[in-house]
Order: C-alpha cells, then sequence, then structure tokens
C-alpha cells in the first residue's frame, strides 16, 4: 500500500495546528491589535526622541579649527580657544595659509584664522578661512568660534572661502537628500519584498534583484538631483557608483535584519539607516554640535559614508571618499556573508527536522 505524503510548507508560511478555541483567540486578536498600534507608536517615539534630543540644541565640542601664525600672538590665540568653557574647540597652530587650505580641504579643520604678517593677511586684518561644501552649518559655527578671538585683538575679519557651494545648491541640502534617497531605496524595497513576496527574499533571487534595483535608483536620484532640480552638476558616473553601493548595501543589511527579526526588522532598519544616520551623518548640522556619540556613529553608519563619499567627489576632487566606499563595502559584505550562513544554518537544520518523518513515509 502506497503511502501519500502532504506537500511540504513553504519557507516563512505558518504551519497549521489543531483548531483553537476561544480564549487563543481573543489572544491572538489582541497580540495583532498591540502590534497594529504599537509599531507606530514605537517609530513615533524614536523618531522625536532621537532627532529632537540630539539636534534640538546644537552646540560646538571640539570643533577641529587652525590659528594661521606664529610667536606668542598665534600662541596666545590657540590657547584662548582651547581654554574656553566646554571645550567647543580644538585648536592647533599651523605655519602658513596653504597649510591651512590643505587641512580644509582634507576636512581636518573646520576653519582656520590667519593672524596679521602669516602671509595673507594685512595689517590690522584676519583672514578667514572656510569651506562651506563641507558644511554650511559647520562653516557658521566655526565662524562664532574664530571672530571673537579675532575681535578680541581688534582685528578686521576678512572671510576666504576655499570650497564655496555651487549656485544651484547655497544651502547645501542636496547630498543629505541624495543620501537620504538612497537609503530609502535599499531599506524599502527588501522591506516589502519580506511583506509582500517573501519568495524573492532567498539570496539567489535577492541579489540580482537588488543590483538591478541599486542601478536603477542610482540613476533615477541622479537625474533628479543633476538634469531636472539643478543641485549638482558633472560626475556622473562617480554618483551612479556610490549610489548603487549605498542601495546594495541597505538592501543586504535590511534583508540580514528581516532574517534576525522577522516582521519587526522595519524598527532596527529605519533606526540603523534614518533615525541615527541623519544626527551622524554630518549632512544637515556638523557632527561636532551632535552628542559625542554621533561622532564614533558618523564613522560607520551607511547614510554618513554616502553622504560624505557624495560630497567628495562633488566638491574635492573625490578626495577623502575612499574610506567612505570602504564603510558600504563592509556593511554590504557583512551582510551578504551573515545572511548566506543563517540561510545554511536553517536549512540545515529543517533537513534534521524532516528527516524521521521522511523515513516514517518510506
Amino acid at each position: 500500500m502506497e503511502t501519500t505524503q502532504s506537500p511540504p510548507t513553504p519557507a516563512g508560511a505558518a504551519e497549521t495546528g489543531p483548531a483553537t478555541g476561544p480564549a487563543t483567540g481573543r489572544k491572538a486578536t489582541v497580540a495583532r491589535y498591540a502590534f497594529v498600534f504599537g509599531f507606530p507608536f514605537v517609530l513615533v517615539m524614536m523618531l522625536v526622541g532621537i532627532y529632537v534630543g540630539s539636534m534640538h540644541a546644537p552646540a560646538p565640542h571640539d570643533m577641529p579649527v587652525a590659528v594661521v601664525g606664529s610667536g606668542a600672538e598665534a600662541e596666545r590665540a590657540v590657547a584662548t580657544l582651547n581654554a574656553t568653557d566646554g571645550s567647543p574647540a580644538d585648536a592647533r597652530l599651523v605655519a602658513t595659509p596653504q597649510e591651512a587650505e590643505e587641512l580644509l580641504h582634507d576636512r581636518d579643520i573646520a576653519g582656520a584664522l590667519a593672524l596679521p604678517g602669516a602671509g595673507g593677511a594685512d595689517d590690522g586684518q584676519a583672514v578667514l578661512y572656510t569651506a562651506q561644501a563641507a558644511g554650511a552649518s559647520q562653516t557658521m559655527t566655526a565662524t562664532q568660534l574664530l571672530t571673537p578671538v579675532a575681535a578680541g585683538m581688534d582685528l578686521t575679519v576678512v572671510p576666504h572661502e576655499v570650497a564655496p557651494l555651487p549656485e544651484g545648491d547655497m544651502s547645501g541640502v542636496a547630498v543629505m537628500f541624495m543620501g537620504v534617497g538612497m537609503m530609502l531605496s535599499g531599506y524599502m524595497a527588501v522591506t516589502v519584498l519580506s511583506n509582500g513576496a517573501p519568495e524573492l527574499m532567498t539570496l539567489r533571487r535577492l541579489v540580482p534583484l537588488l543590483i538591478g534595483w541599486g542601478a536603477l535608483m542610482s540613476l533615477v536620484i541622479w537625474t533628479l538631483a543633476g538634469p531636472v532640480v539643478g543641485a549638482v552638476s558633472g560626475h556622473t558616473a562617480e554618483i551612479l557608483g556610490i549610489g548603487w553601493l549605498a542601495v546594495v548595501a541597505v538592501g543586504l543589511t535590511q534583508a540580514l535584519l528581516s532574517r534576525l527579526a522577522g516582521p519587526l526588522a522595519v524598527i532596527p532598519g529605519i533606526a540603523l539607516f534614518m533615525f541615527l544616520g541623519v544626527p551622524a551623518s554630518n549632512l544637515a548640522l556638523s557632527v561636532h554640535t551632535m552628542p559625542g556619540f554621533f561622532s564614533f556613529l558618523h564613522d560607520v553608519l551607511p547614510l554618513p559614508a554616502a553622504g560624505e563619499s557624495l560630497r567628495a567627489v562633488l566638491y574635492f576632487g573625490g578626495d577623502g571618499a575612499g574610506g567612505h566606499l570602504l564603510t558600504l563595502a563592509a556593511w554590504a559584505a557583512a551582510a551578504l556573508l551573515l545572511t548566506a550562513v543563517i540561510d545554511t544554518l536553517r536549512g540545515r537544520k529543517g533537513e534534521r527536522a524532516d528527516a524521521p518523518a521522511l523515513a516514517a513515509a518510506s
């Protein structure tokens, strides 16, 4: 007599069990309603708590600045900045304006004040070197730190811009919103797939989808920010490459989170890519005006990496982009590897669980 087997349960699908009673049904209903209202409650709490908590009163702390000059007067200026209550500045002494410009170009300092006789400053004047392309908010803060020093010496401040923002984006918001668009492109695509088309979440299907999706969305972001709006110009290949890598890295990371947290993965995902990423990005406000923890996050999260890569390519000839691109690549590689390990382990566990049933049916 031939034994019949029921078809296997698809991966991710719930197995049906015996009928549940009214009490169990009520518990399931309560749990479902709790999730429906608890989910947006948690998101709103995180959004308001993190954004308002970190950005409501930005104040500089250890912002790197420089004084250009030599001698006792320049040394006193540095000492004055470093002795200010609350340690808003981390001042250093440099010898020439050229050295200060190089530090600004490399984003190692936020501003520099050249004293008279420093090779660019006339008697009675102090030249203020800034780089708006490194952040309009940061430039404003550096100006507020350095101008009182010149005023205390009865010097007139003469501004000198090393890296101005383009006319199409005088506020410098294009880089931030392009980076946010890249985060949402990877995050939302995988979030929707995991709930609406879970059969596409296997790495064999997901990786090719993300490769194509990343190429498409980086093209869309460049088209909107460039030809349509006019906020950026040139550097097409670099922008497309950064966008592709960012979308793929975020998408793979969200796929890993979905393996670990299921439907709740949307919460750690939005926290990593947006709620923590924006204050740490150094794009909206200077990271030197955020709580100290965000300085660490600036070096590791995807949004700062994508935004700083775009900034380096658009305004600084690509200098400094390499480290941030490596950060994105590390997120992509780690997420891909860990997801593959999880899938392999779960596959082996499923095979062991199915072995007794298959043996009994044979």
